[in-house]
């Protein structure tokens, strides 16, 4: 029996690769739309690209993860961020659209909440008219409603899976553990912006994985779904948890206004209640475990670069 074939965008990505990972442990053909690494090489700002390698191809599925992922990054070029993350976007509905894609699967983010009002969140919570107050945000929400048009207007079906924070292997430096990490490893104190009572649903990156096998299901198709880890934990509780694993690393407290506009999911609660009872998916790892495996991660990918410092000391617990 042949293969159902799946195409992931982003596919050498953080995110991207541990998605790869279990769609071909389940038995699926997946090939890798990037810009880096061993895979189908293309810009997914390039239609004419897509077009001729969708037509080749003939994905059942397509994963959209390929983004602008780093909200900094989306500040300092708004102009960048939107061409890829919606024009990009754009481009993969429309490349899906034109050569029968049996359903589209979108990467999005817990950062739409910004755009809603304060108390229990879930999929129908409508957004504010006043916006986001992020264009990374915004260029996610704009992809949502990309997807849903091309639903409505030609039939082209969509799961849209808003992610919670990921934290795992493969973390790119400048999310917060990964930062952590780095400074944690290379004797440097832990630097936390705000007071540390920033919290968030932080969520093992294999854990949110699974949930993109899980989203194949028919009871997905036109479903929006939030995917939140366990908990809320401060930036204070995570620091703390990385120094007593790493051994004793000071924690120090600055502010930083080029921050400005990031998630605050203060009086916000995100519920993932639906995808625990129509796709079965709910976190395993719990966020000790999950740090631990970070760490072992970051000792045996990490650090034993030759371009890093042999006196950084290694994690034994």
């Amino acid at each position: 029996m042949k293969k159902e074939k799946c195409v992931v965008t982003g596919g050498n990505g953080y995110i991207g690769s541990h998605v790869v990972d279990v769609l071909r442990k389940a038995n699926y053909d997946v090939k890798v739309l990037d810009i880096v690494g061993e895979c189908i090489n293309v810009d997914i700002c390039n239609l004419s690209s897509l077009l001729e390698i969708f037509e080749q191809e003939k994905p059942d599925y397509v994963y959209h993860i390929a983004a602008i992922a780093n909200a900094r990054t989306a500040l300092e070029n708004p102009i960048k961020a939107v061409e890829i993350n919606i024009n990009g976007t754009a481009n993969i509905l429309e490349a899906s659209r034109q050569n029968n894609v049996k359903r589209v699967i979108l990467a999005s983010t817990c950062w739409v909440a910004n755009a809603m009002a304060s108390g229990i969140i879930d999929e129908t919570t409508p957004f504010l008219a006043e916006g986001s107050g992020h264009i990374y945000t915004t260029t996610k929400i704009a992809s949502e409603y990309l997807a849903k048009d091309y639903q409505k207007l030609y039939g082209l079906p969509f799961t849209i899976l808003r992610y919670g924070i990921p934290y795992g292997s493969r973390m790119w430096t400048g999310l917060v553990l990964r930062n952590f990490l780095d400074r944690a490893f290379s004797k440097q104190p832990l630097t936390i912006f705000g007071d540390g009572s920033a919290s968030r649903k932080f969520v093992f990156v294999e854990d949110l994985a699974q949930a993109h096998v899980l989203a194949l299901q028919d009871i997905a198709i036109n479903q929006v779904y939030n995917l939140e880890g366990m908990r809320f934990v401060t930036l204070k509780e995570l620091a703390e948890l990385v120094s007593k694993l790493v051994g004793e690393v000071d924690i120090i407290y600055q502010e930083d206004s080029s921050r400005r506009g990031e998630l605050d999911n203060s009086r916000k609660i995100i519920s993932a209640n639906k995808a625990y009872i129509e796709l079965g998916w709910q976190p395993q790892i719990d966020l000790e475990e999950g740090v631990r495996r970070t760490i072992n991660w970051y000792q045996n990918e990490i650090l034993s670069s030759p371009s890093n410092n042999s006196n950084i000391p290694v994690f034994a617990g």
